[in-house]
């Protein structure tokens, strides 16, 4: 706290030096008097009339020279679109790079970008881009520099390659905009260009490369008058039918082999005003993906895959709620995958289960806009099911329990942006009910769960400083069962006995509750070379969020300072670097001070476009208050582990990219490293091609094992050395025949591995040496049975993509997978991959369908 306060007063200091925002370029739109058709030729009277705008400023390679190559666009709008043409000259255009792929894929071609922030108010704008194939893509920025690429919008788009460069025409509806009605409109826009084969970036409305700022460095269109809010009313009903043939033991009464799916649904989006949509779904589709990652989890907590289903992803800019400060963090306030989720299996002994895949959601609604005042309001509410399973215990009775409860989500937030942009403040409540009583779950889930929280972000006019800070507080209730099993949870650990002060574990406690607040302050934003500062996270133990979020841990609180230098232009053979490090401390609120540590990062982008990178961390690793899940606090042991990563020239038809890293903690005997590669193959200009191979090893003289009682009710922590391997491989195959039809195959073969040795019980968990920390045992001593184990896995899909209007599509999926294992737990490829193979496999083959209505 100490170190934050320090960095205030710094930033408090530094505030007289804070002027307003630059002066935004300006382009004027004017009203289409004539037909346009959307072709790419820009051949019609009312382009050739239409004011043009130019004066690109280069942003890459070098930032903020002039382009080497023009470009020129022009805005025209009607009452149903606004249209935006491009002239991007070219003196070669045979070397117009023109690569064909799905939709979507950020890919290295020819490119033209509009952003548009209709609401203009310098935080959220709509993203437009056409590469010179005509291949769309389409996302949403928010919080001025964030993006969400899984926003998709129904829109036109084409191109044209001459004699003198290529050309970009847009069709946008108004409908898939949201703006306050007004007489007079002045909207944000930005146009920016990217020349693959030179990788040159240039941007109409400047925007150095200094500045992590996106939104707010739009410039301004106006002219767009008198314009008339639709209804903006569209339905996207959905059907699918296929079959799933499943491995299924012999005598299992319950499952058959060969099963027939199918189902029905859709969404509907209708506009309330020209600023609010209203989004409601049945039966909600998870869509046409690659399958969640294999992983092997060792840990106590849970893991987390990420969202997939259209109607989830759309809007998700309003309810994003990270918690603490890591920019890869998973933790989050709203975890949309816990609606509809399977539901865990029945805490009982049976022989055969028939479970339901997924939780029926009843229904899901939202509603999500921006008022003229700038409020943004995001409300959401979703219901799901009772569900049960069929099982067949050793007797042969034939038992229904009920496995997920009758629940309701909910979750509200608001923002308010003031200042052009430079401070927004928000707010956000939600709410989870669950219907337990006669369900058999009371002692398992709570029936109540609440959070509440605020956020705040403030620029200081023209300057880099910055301020921001966020917080959340949660309630849980349930039985004293329920809650009790949340304590003793990995998370929160009430039931350590050296906790020095705070709350312990109390099996009678019917709720829980705790709070969770971040901060980060300094010279953040436009700066040429240095950039500092100080943050933190503080969380205590009772935070508890995973019935609507996703959270790890609790009790700590880890203030840092940090110190980033950039230089965006040193010389003719470095086109860039940055280096930056910063010093953290963790401790519980005890207190007791877990970690003190420093981290290191440098990268590095070469003439030739290769890009090198490094990073590291040395921490005293002095306690872990996890290692023993709920027995005292572990003293711990320096550790130092660092990655290397390497990135070649992305602009040839061949490219690599490569990641190391590995780790050492010389006191436990622990070692682990790794790698992860990839070849990426553009084979032609519509087929390209990843081969990504992976492999980890990891030695760890103290990994968990298991906790036992012996009879006169002393604890034993039982811990092994471990030796773990994970090997695999990932292959895709993009298989483009036109920007609406494609072809996608995954595939993911893999292999982890792990034995056991070495047991002994943590009798001294807080000794200095290392060795005293501990005795040796046999597994004759403690029945924990033997838990190595070989985990096998194959995942893959082929998915043929038809757009066959705008918005509407056909789908056929062929699913495969195959899961196996056993005891060995020694690595052995061919063995592995024998066993794989002689899996019996799981199949399903899908039809979908679904159909765009707009009114």
């Amino acid at each position: 706290m100490r170190v934050a306060l320090l960095s205030l007063a710094l930033l408090s200091s530094a505030l007289a030096a804070a002027d307003s925002l630059p002066a935004a370029v300006r382009a004027h739109a004017v009203r289409r008097a004539g037909s346009i058709s959307i072709d790419g030729r820009l051949d019609e009277a009312s382009w050739q009339s239409a004011p043009r705008q130019g004066s690109f400023t280069q942003r890459f390679p070098k930032d903020g020279a002039k382009p080497t190559l023009e470009t020129q666009f022009s805005v025209l709008y009607d009452d149903e679109a606004l249209y935006v043409a491009v002239w991007a000259d070219d003196p070669e255009p045979h070397r117009i790079r023109r690569t064909l792929s799905r939709r979507d894929l950020d890919i290295n071609a020819d490119a033209v970008i509009v952003g548009i922030d209709s609401f203009h108010d310098r935080r959220t704008a709509y993203v437009f881009q056409l590469n010179a194939a005509g291949v769309q893509r389409d996302l949403l920025l928010f919080d001025d520099s964030k993006q969400d690429d899984t926003w998709d919008a129904v829109w036109t788009g084409e191109t044209s390659v001459h004699d003198h460069g290529w050309c970009a025409e847009f069709r946008i509806p108004l409908n898939q905009l949201r703006f306050v009605g007004a007489e007079v409109q002045e909207w944000g826009l930005q146009v920016v260009r990217m020349v693959a084969r030179t990788n040159e970036q240039v941007a109409w409305s400047p925007w150095p490369r200094s500045a992590p700022e996106v939104v707010s460095r739009f410039g301004v269109v106006d002219g767009i008058d008198r314009l008339k809010p639709g209804r903006r009313l569209e339905l996207l009903p959905y059907a699918s039918g296929g079959v799933e043939r499943m491995p299924v033991d012999a005598a299992d009464p319950l499952n058959d082999p060969m099963t027939a799916r199918g189902s029905i649904g859709g969404d509907v989006r209708y506009g309330l005003g020209p600023a609010f949509t209203l989004s409601a779904t049945l039966n909600p589709d998870f869509g046409q993906v690659e399958a969640d990652p294999s992983q092997i989890n060792l840990s106590g907590n849970e893991l987390f895959f990420a969202e997939k289903r259209p109607f989830f992803l759309e809007g998700v800019d309003l309810f994003k709620l990270p918690i603490g400060q890591s920019d890869n963090s998973v933790e989050n306030v709203f975890y949309s995958r816990r609606i509809g989720a399977a539901p865990p299996a029945p805490d009982m002994d049976y022989d055969y289960i028939a479970a339901p895949q997924s939780t029926t959601i009843y229904s899901a609604a939202k509603l999500t806009g921006k008022t003229s005042s700038g409020w943004s309001i995001g409300v959401f509410d979703a219901v799901t099911g009772e569900e049960s399973a069929t099982v067949v215990d050793a007797s042969g009775a034939r038992l229904s329990p009920v496995v997920a409860p009758l629940t309701n989500y909910a979750l509200a937030r608001v923002k308010r942006d003031l200042n052009d942009g430079r401070t927004s403040l928000g707010a956000s409540l939600s709410a989870v009910n669950r219907a337990l009583d006669g369900t058999g779950l009371e002692s398992a889930l709570h029936d109540q769960a609440y959070t509440a929280g605020l956020q705040a972000l403030h620029r200081f006019g023209g300057s880099p400083y910055q301020l921001d800070i966020h917080g959340v507080a949660s309630y849980v209730h349930g039985s004293a069962e329920a809650i009790a099993r949340t304590q003793r949870s990995v998370r929160h650990l009430y039931q350590r006995p050296d906790i020095r002060s705070g709350d312990r574990f109390d099996p009678a406690r019917t709720s829980l509750s705790g709070f969770d607040i971040s901060w980060k302050a300094g010279k953040l934003g436009d700066t040429k070379h240095w950039r500092w500062g100080s943050g933190g996270d503080l969380r205590t133990r009772g935070l508890e969020l995973n019935d609507l979020g996703f959270q790890n841990a609790s009790d700590h609180t880890i203030p840092y300072v940090f110190l980033n230098y950039t230089d965006q232009d040193p010389g003719d053979e470095v086109l860039n670097y940055q280096l930056g490090g910063d010093v953290y401390m963790v401790s519980t609120l005890e207190p007791r001070v877990a970690d003190v540590g420093l981290e290191w990062n440098a990268n590095v982008q070469l003439a030739n476009y290769w890009q090198l990178a490094h990073g590291g961390n040395a921490s005293q690793g002095l306690w872990d208050t996890r290692a023993l899940r709920g027995g005292p606090a572990l003293r711990g042991a320096r550790r130092l582990q660092g990655w290397v990563n390497l990135v070649s020239d992305t602009r040839k038809r061949v490219w690599v990219s490569f990641n190391a890293w590995g780790g050492r903690t010389p006191a436990a005997h622990a070692t682990d490293g790794g790698f992860e590669a990839g070849v990426t193959i553009q084979a032609r200009s519509n087929i390209d091609v990843f081969l990504g191979p992976s492999y980890s090893d990891r030695k760890d003289a103290l990994q968990y094992v298991d906790q036992l009682d012996d009879a006169q009710g002393t604890t034993h922590y039982v811990f092994a050395k471990i030796r773990q391997t994970v090997a695999g491989l990932t292959v895709r195959l993009n298989w483009t025949f036109s920007p609406r039809l494609s072809l996608q195959a995954y595939a993911q073969p893999f292999i982890a591995n792990g034995s056991y040795s070495e047991y002994k019980d943590v009798t001294n968990p807080s000794a200095e040496r290392y060795e005293d920390r501990f005795v040796p045992i046999t597994m004759t001593a403690f029945p924990i049975g033997r838990p190595d184990f070989d985990f096998l896995q194959l995942r893959s899909t082929l998915v043929v993509r038809w757009e066959y209007r705008p918005g509407s599509s056909v789908y056929a999926i062929w699913s495969h997978g195959r899961t196996g294992g056993g005891d060995n737990g020694h690595f052995d490829l061919t063995r592995d991959l024998g066993g794989l193979g002689d899996t019996e496999g799981e199949n399903v083959v899908m039809v979908k369908a679904n159909y765009w209505i707009g009114l």
